[in-house]
């Protein structure tokens, strides 16, 4: 149970409001859930399973874009790439169609932050929940939103989403593409020694590819800046019974790693314990 005495999650029909496809191939979707529930932060996730005889038997995680009460109901939004056969059809919803939605999971992104800059790195879709965070710090502190630099970047300018929405909360924004067709011509790790050669900051959080949240890790570690990565593993419950989403870290001991879950311990790890290759 939370602090407010309401359930740290829940198990509820989710009924689509809209299902918005935008110019980077993604989809914005919102959900409408009713009844009083807790309150879904930034780096949590939900569990979604979609309805009918040929639908997969486990449900998938997504990682929240935003989670607002309104009323007497709760719109929860989610920023999808239809790439597998749930994304798919979650991305073909028509509103007022329903699924099951359970969560929120995992640890919020927006507790115990540091005082201090802060960047977030985020690749592709990974902006979710950087895009949440900085929504929800620019309705709480302005000031302390205009301490967060976020480095967004992707392939190409079509495969950036929801730029407009950033801009808006008052964070510092930098773009880059691997092709040079919005913002700087590079990747987001080279920005991001650039960003910690010319200012100091207090912690660095990466979403998106592995291997760009890898390269991240290792430009914080040469800079002395603690660096989290907010990790997308395969999961088939969201709270730590079915042990699919293990992931290898660091460990002192004969075999030198052990495992820890991203629904539990996750889905943000520190980049210096955590294995690459293993995972």
């Amino acid at each position: 149970m939370s602090a407010t005495g309401l359930p740290t999650c829940v198990s509820a029909r989710a009924t689509v409001l809209s299902n918005e496809r935008l110019p980077a191939g993604s989809h914005h979707l919102r959900f409408g859930l009713e009844g009083e529930l807790p309150d879904g932060g930034p780096g949590q996730f939900v569990m979604l399973s979609l309805d009918g005889p040929e639908a997969p038997l486990l449900p998938r995680p997504f990682s929240l874009l935003g989670w607002q009460a309104e009323g007497a109901g709760t719109t929860v939004e989610l920023l999808l790439m239809p790439v597998g056969r749930v994304s798919r059809g979650l991305c073909a919803l028509e509103p007022r169609a329903s699924l099951q939605l359970v969560g929120p999971f995992g640890q919020r992104l927006d507790q115990d932050l540091p005082a201090g800059p802060l960047v977030c790195v985020a690749g592709g879709y990974g902006v979710a929940p950087f895009l949440f965070l900085c929504e929800r710090l620019a309705a709480a502190d302005p000031a302390r939103a205009a301490q967060v630099t976020v480095i967004y970047g992707a392939r190409e300018a079509g495969k950036l989403a929801l730029v407009q929405r950033l801009e808006a909360t008052g964070v510092e924004l930098l773009i880059c593409s691997d092709d040079g067709s919005a913002g700087r011509k590079g990747r987001v790790d080279a920005v991001a020694a650039e960003r910690l050669q010319s200012s100091p900051c207090a912690a660095m959080f990466a979403c998106g590819p592995e291997p760009m949240m890898e390269a991240v890790g290792q430009v914080g570690q040469a800079a002395g800046v603690p660096t989290r990565a907010s990790l997308e593993t395969v999961m088939g419950c969201g709270f730590a019974v079915c042990n699919g989403c293990a992931v290898a870290v660091d460990e002192a001991g004969p075999e030198g790693q052990s495992y820890e879950l991203a629904c539990r311990e996750g889905t943000l790890f520190d980049t210096e314990r955590l294995q690459w290759n293993l995972l």
